[in-house]
Formats: C-alpha cells, sequence, structure tokens
C-alpha cells in the first residue's frame, strides 16, 4: 500500500473570493452606518434606527467567514500508511488522532457521504467525517481508508448512509 499525506493547511479561498468577501463586509458595514446616519443625524423620520441592525448583522456573519477564510490554519494534514490513520483537522478546535490499524476491529464505509466510521478493539468508534474537504481530496483519503483496509484483512461495511444514532 503506498503512503498517501495531504497537508490541509493549503488555502482553501483564492485571494479573489477573499477580497470580495471583505469588500462586502465592508458594504454592509457602511449601509448600517448610512441608516443611522439617515436615522440620526438627517432625522428622516420614515427610518428607524432598528433598520441598521440587519446590515451590521450580515456584515458580521460574512466577516467572520473573510476572517476563517484569510487566516492561516496550521498543522492540518491527513496521513494513512502503512502502520496507521494519522489526522488532525478541524474547524474551530483540530484535534489530532492516530488509529494503528492493529487497533481496528471493523471499518464502515459510506457510499452517499464522505464519512468512514471506525470502530476499534477497545469497544469504542470513531468517526471520519470527511464533507468540508474538497471532492477529489476526500475521494482519495476514502479510497486509501478502504485499500489500506482491505490489505489488513480488516471487515469493511459498505452502506449507503451512515447511522444518525450509533
Amino acid at each position: 500500500m503506498e503512503n498517501l499525506y495531504y497537508n490541509l493547511s493549503e488555502v482553501q479561498f483564492s485571494k479573489g473570493r477573499k477580497a470580495i468577501l471583505w469588500i462586502f463586509v465592508i458594504l454592509f458595514f457602511l449601509a448600517g452606518v448610512y441608516v443611522l446616519i439617515l436615522s440620526y443625524v438627517i432625522k428622516k423620520e420614515t427610518i428607524q434606527p432598528i433598520l441598521s441592525l440587519a446590515p451590521f448583522s450580515i456584515s458580521l456573519i460574512v466577516a467572520i467567514i473573510a476572517y476563517y477564510s484569510t487566516v492561516k490554519r496550521k498543522d492540518l494534514f491527513f496521513s494513512i500508511d502503512d502502520e496507521k490513520i494519522e489526522f488532525r483537522y478541524g474547524l474551530f478546535h483540530p484535534g489530532r488522532h492516530s488509529f494503528k490499524w492493529v487497533n481496528i476491529r471493523e471499518l464502515i464505509m459510506t457510499h452517499k457521504q464522505k464519512k468512514a466510521k471506525l470502530l476499534l478493539k477497545n469497544g469504542t468508534s470513531f468517526v471520519i467525517n470527511l464533507t468540508w474537504l474538497q471532492r477529489q481530496k476526500a475521494n482519495d483519503i476514502q479510497k486509501h481508508i478502504y485499500y489500506g483496509a482491505r490489505a489488513k484483512n480488516l471487515n469493511v461495511i459498505k452502506v449507503r448512509y451512515m447511522p444518525k444514532k450509533s
């Protein structure tokens, strides 16, 4: 089995997309300021100051997304080799996980979702959720997990969807 390593810290957004997000942040913020100026400074009675809440809220939400796309995340990776599956990923608090092939009892792979469930010999389980990754990377990782499990003679169960409760 060949080794697979993906550096997930790579930039997912292009510079143009980041610039567009920040432009939307600025435009919605200025729209909120404009509504406040119309209601307080120019004293337009038909415009209520509460109307500025919508542009400010949109500006805040888009700012969070723009900040997340701009900040470089460090040490996010996915690695599969002959000995173990090791990865560190996540949106807010990424955690590092490492599973040795000898500790895995069974593997459940989904067909319609980008998920794999590892059933460990100590009775616990872990769901590897790859839905936030790019399609090609997620497909490559799923294939390597599948072929790695086959090479290690693990029982692989194929399901269409991962059960909600398990």
